[in-house]
């Protein structure tokens, strides 16, 4: 049995994190401010981990074999953690983002591409990218034993963004879905079980110290074709609206769950040092989110956007 803490570990990512290695014996710790249910199983520790007092105190004098930081989203709060876990753990496993990749048009995203700030992904990704940087120096200088990850689009049950179930909730009431980019810009998605299962083997590897990995599914699929792939698990022919962004005086986050731009990383240095192999294709990851999560949810789910009203209107299309 392994001694485990979450940062997060009550909505989706840190949640299935959590409950993973709850079902493996683990004894797990979530570390959040109560604002969610904490999953059954799990050890709550109550704190704002950006009130260094109030971290220090509920980990006084615990140890633990494992640490996932899912939320921390600003160089201070990644510090923070630092300075509290250092000699407190075996392995400090952080959560990233593959958009701290500086803009580019070599694609894919290696580890090695050029970090910090994206144009597309503003301060989050500046942040992201600072926090990565706190670990890196913490394993350089302290021997801290870090390992990053860098998801692209994560899916799958329970997933709190509205993505997903965007296009699901359009498909069932017979809605039209804008696509941005004319359809053509690329993403790359991971399911959460994929994305949770390489945790646990990292979280037993050495080998992974000190180093960053992008992880995700083996596909690359263009918006028009993920919106397509949706219809298919619904045997939902959608109604698409493909349009050139710029022509909308909109930009694409102002109705759609994705930005008009590539977003698609290797995942080759995973696979080599893990054996990582993901086990969803998109299609099958999208059949195992709609049945576990039921279609009716997702019918019941459908935030109509002015937006979208507005584009239509633009396109003197009345599918609305």
């Amino acid at each position: 049995m392994k001694k485990v803490l979450i940062f997060g570990g009550s909505v989706f990512i840190g949640k299935a994190i959590a409950n993973k290695f709850i079902q493996r014996g683990d004894e797990v710790y979530v570390l959040n401010r109560g604002n969610n249910p904490c999953p059954n199983g799990a050890i709550q520790l109550l704190a704002d981990r950006n009130e260094f007092e109030q971290l220090q105190a509920v980990l006084s004098g615990k140890e633990f074999d494992i640490v996932i930081d899912g939320s921390a989203y600003k160089e201070y709060q990644t510090k923070i953690a630092v300075e509290l876990l250092k000699n407190h753990t075996n392995h400090f496993i952080h959560i990233s983002s593959a958009a701290v990749y500086k803009d580019s048009e070599i694609f894919p995203f290696r580890e090695d591409s050029p970090r910090g700030t994206s144009s597309h992904w503003g301060e989050y990704s500046t942040n992201k990218y600072l926090c990565e940087e706190v670990l890196f120096n913490a394993w350089k200088e302290q021997k801290f034993p870090i390992t990053i990850l860098r998801p692209f689009y994560v899916y799958g049950a329970g997933n709190n963004l509205d993505r997903e179930s965007y296009v699901f909730a359009r498909l069932l009431n017979n809605k039209p879905i804008i696509i941005p980019g004319m359809g053509m810009p690329m993403i790359q998605f991971g399911h959460i079980d994929d994305l949770c299962d390489a945790i646990e083997k990292i979280a037993e590897n050495k080998k992974c110290f000190g180093k960053a990995y992008n992880i995700s599914g083996t596909e690359y699929i263009t918006l028009k074709g993920w919106v397509e792939v949706c219809g298919r698990v619904l045997n939902i022919t959608p109604k698409l609206v493909l349009v050139d962004t710029k022509a909308t005086t909109y930009k694409a986050r102002d109705w759609f769950p994705f930005r008009d731009i590539n977003m698609i990383g290797s995942c080759d240095l995973i696979k080599k040092d893990i054996g990582f192999k993901p086990q969803y294709s998109i299609y099958d990851g999208l059949k195992q989110t709609v049945d576990k999560q039921g279609i009716e949810k997702f019918k019941n789910s459908l935030k109509e956007s002015d937006v979208e009203r507005k584009i239509l209107e633009q396109l003197d299309i009345k599918y609305f």
